[in-house]
């Protein structure tokens, strides 16, 4: 079965994508799903299948996030996302086992801001990053 170009763009941008691009990208398919599943629950509650594979990939992209969290490196901070991401995870199995899109109005909201807020952190990481490799290569051509 031939792959379409859209497909192997996807695959590419994935397997080349930094840890923390990879993490924007999982919080962009959560917000997505999560869209998606909360308009249907409002206006196409008849389409039990799709709300439901919605909402389960919202909950995958969430145990993503939740696999992703380093305890060691991270410490509390690690410890206090993995409890968020957790909490928002329950919320959505308990919106797909009720159909509640309430639950889901009550999370979407924390969900783009993380998403911004990450954004923003990993603008400012690369950022630093590339600083220190300006820095670092200036450094070199003064010694030569």
């Amino acid at each position: 079965m031939k792959r379409s170009v859209d497909q192997q763009y996807l695959e590419t941008s994935i397997a080349t994508a930094s840890k923390e691009d990879l993490i924007l990208k999982v919080f962009d398919f959560l917000v997505l799903n999560a869209t998606q599943a909360l308009e249907k629950l409002q206006n196409d509650r008849e389409d039990i299948e799709g709300i439901h594979k919605s909402l389960l990939r919202a909950q995958r992209a969430l145990a993503l996030l939740m696999g992703s969290l380093d305890m060691e490196i991270g410490g509390e901070i690690s410890r206090n996302l993995f409890r968020v991401y957790e909490f928002w995870h329950h919320e959505l199995v308990m919106a797909n086992m009720q159909k509640d899109p309430v639950r889901v109005e009550r999370i979407l909201p924390s969900f783009k801001d993380y998403r911004q807020m990450w954004g923003q952190a990993v603008t400012q990481f690369k950022s630093m990053r590339n600083d220190d490799a300006v820095g670092a290569a200036g450094g070199f051509a003064a010694v030569g």
